[in-house]
C-alpha cells in the first residue's frame, strides 16, 4: 500500500501544474460547500434562537377553550397542575414557563397593526438577558445612535416592548403610550394603554407577530383568573428530544385526565378554523414543538438547503468532468509507464487502484486546502460582524449582520465528499488504463 501511495504521489507532484489548477479547483468547491453550509447552519440556529426566544418553547403545552361550538380561544386552564405534571415527569429540563397569549390591534402616533400580545413572567426568563436592543437611529429618521430606554422598567403595570420595525411602522419611541384593543371571550371590546419602555432589534420574520408585556397585563386585559395562560413552555437541556418529550406529556396528561387534541404540526394561530369546526366544549390542550410551532417559515432553511446542494452539484459535475478528462489525458501520456508496470507483474486491479489513488489524494488535498480556508474566512466574517445593508435580506436571514455557524460535521463533510467524488470521476479512465495490454502500451509509449 505504502509503494502504491508514493508512486501517486510521485505521479501528482510530476504533474504538478495539472495538479495545482485541478487542486485549486476542488479547493474553491470545498470553500463553496462550507460557506454555504455554514450559512444554511446560521440561519437554521438563528431560527431557533429567535424563535425560542419570542414565540415558542422547546416543547408547548398549549390548547383552545371553547365555550361555545363554534368559538374558540388559544388558553389554558389548570396552568399550575400542568406546570408540575411537567416539573415531576420531564428529565433534562432546564427551564419551565408560561406566556399569557392575547391578540388585537396595537395603536401608535403615526400608525396601527394587528399583533399577538405575549404576556411574561420575567423571573422564569433569560429574556431580558438574551433580547438585543435597538438604536434610536434604527427606527427613527435623524435618531440617535444610543440605546434609549431601561429594560429594567419592563414589569411594571401596563409597559410593552416593541420591536424596530413595528416602531417605525407605528411612529413610536421609547415613552410614548400605545393603545391595544382586543375583542375579550365575552364579545366586548377591551383595550389598555402602554408606556414603551425598549425597542428591540428586529429578529427576521418573527419580529411581526409580536410584542412583549407584563403577564399580569394579558391576564387583567382579558379578566382572566391567575390559573389560566397561553401556553406551558417547556425548555431542554437538549432541544433534539422535543419530539420525545412531547409525546411523553400527550401520556402524562392524558392519564392525569386532561382531553390532548391529536396532534397538528402547525402554528396555533393555523388550527381555529378546524377548532372551531369541531363540536366540543371546553377545554382540550394541544402539544406541539419548537419545529411545529415555526413550520411556516421552515422554507427559509429548506430554501437555502435546496440552493446548497444545487451549487455543490453544479461545481461537483464540473469538477468530475475535469477531473475524468485530465485521468484520460494522464493515461494517454503514460501508456509506456502502464506498460511497464503492467509487465513486471503488476495486476490490472492494482493500475486501476493507483489512478483511482492518485484522484482520491488530489481531492483529499483539494478538500485538505479549501477547508482551512472556509475557516478562516467564517472566522473573519464573525469577527468582524459585516451589517446586512438589504432590509429583505435580513428578514429573510433573521439577522442583521452576517452570521456563519461551521461545525466540524461540515469539514468532514467536504472531507469525505471531495475524494469520494474525484475517485468516482477517475474510475472510468482508470479502468481503461488497467485493460491496456502490456506489449499494446510499451508500442503506444514510443
Amino acid at each position: 500500500m505504502w509503494t502504491f501511495l508514493l508512486i501517486a504521489l510521485r505521479n501528482l507532484v510530476q504533474a504538478r501544474r495539472r495538479t495545482l489548477l485541478l487542486g485549486s479547483a476542488i479547493a474553491f468547491v470545498s470553500l463553496l460547500l462550507l460557506l454555504l453550509l455554514s450559512i444554511s447552519k446560521g440561519v437554521s440556529d438563528r431560527l431557533i434562537e429567535a424563535s425560542t426566544l419570542t414565540s415558542t418553547g422547546h416543547v408547548n403545552v398549549a390548547g383552545f377553550f371553547k365555550q361555545r361550538a363554534n368559538s374558540a380561544t388559544p388558553l389554558i386552564t389548570n396552568r399550575n397542575q400542568i406546570r408540575q405534571l411537567v416539573t415531576e415527569n420531564v428529565t433534562g429540563l432546564a427551564a419551565v414557563t408560561d406566556r399569557a397569549r392575547g391578540w388585537g390591534r396595537l395603536i401608535g402616533p403615526a400608525g396601527s397593526f394587528n399583533t399577538g400580545l405575549n404576556g411574561m413572567i420575567l423571573e422564569e426568563s433569560g429574556f431580558l438577558k438574551e433580547l438585543k436592543l435597538a438604536e434610536q437611529s434604527e427606527y427613527k429618521k435623524d435618531g440617535q445612535n444610543k440605546i434609549l430606554g431601561n429594560m429594567s422598567d419592563f414589569g411594571k403595570p401596563d409597559t410593552i416592548i416593541i420591536f424596530a420595525a413595528q416602531a417605525k411602522k407605528l411612529g413610536a419611541d421609547v415613552g410614548d403610550t400605545l393603545t391595544f384593543i382586543t375583542e375579550a371571550n365575552g364579545g366586548q371590546t377591551n383595550s389598555v394603554d402602554l408606556s414603551v419602555v425598549a425597542v428591540a432589534r428586529d429578529m427576521g420574520f418573527l419580529s411581526n407577530f409580536s410584542v412583549f408585556v407584563p403577564r399580569r397585563t394579558v391576564l387583567n386585559l382579558d379578566r382572566r383568573g391567575d390559573d389560566t395562560t397561553g401556553a406551558v413552555w417547556v425548555y431542554l437541556k437538549d432541544i433534539r428530544r422535543a419530539s420525545e418529550v412531547r409525546k411523553q406529556l400527550e401520556g402524562v396528561l392524558g392519564k392525569a385526565g386532561f382531553q390532548i387534541l391529536e396532534h397538528d404540526p402547525r402554528p396555533f394561530f393555523f388550527k381555529f378554523q378546524k377548532i372551531v369546526g369541531q363540536d366540543w366544549r371546553g377545554l382540550r390542550l394541544d402539544l406541539t414543538t419548537w419545529d411545529d410551532e415555526v413550520s411556516f417559515i421552515n422554507w427559509i432553511v429548506a430554501s437555502l438547503n435546496g440552493l446548497s446542494v444545487f451549487l455543490v452539484a453544479v461545481l461537483g459535475l464540473i469538477i468530475a468532468t475535469g477531473i475524468a478528462n485530465s485521468m484520460w489525458m494522464t493515461v494517454r501520456e503514460r501508456t509506456k509507464e502502464i506498460g511497464t508496470l503492467r509487465a513486471i507483474g503488476m495486476q490490472k486491479n492494482q493500475v486501476r487502484r493507483l489512478f483511482m489513488l492518485e484522484a482520491s489524494l488530489l481531492g483529499l488535498a483539494g478538500a485538505l486546502a479549501g477547508s482551512l480556508a472556509g475557516i478562516v474566512l467564517v472566522t473573519a466574517v464573525n469577527t468582524f460582524q459585516i451589517p446586512i445593508g438589504n432590509s429583505g435580506l435580513r428578514v429573510f436571514l433573521m439577522t442583521d449582520v452576517v452570521r456563519l455557524a461551521l461545525k466540524p460535521q461540515h469539514i468532514l463533510t467536504a472531507v469525505i465528499f471531495m475524494p469520494l467524488l474525484t475517485a468516482f470521476a477517475a474510475f472510468y479512465p482508470s479502468q481503461k488504463a488497467s485493460r491496456m495490454p502490456p506489449v499494446q502500451a510499451l508500442n503506444q509509449g514510443k
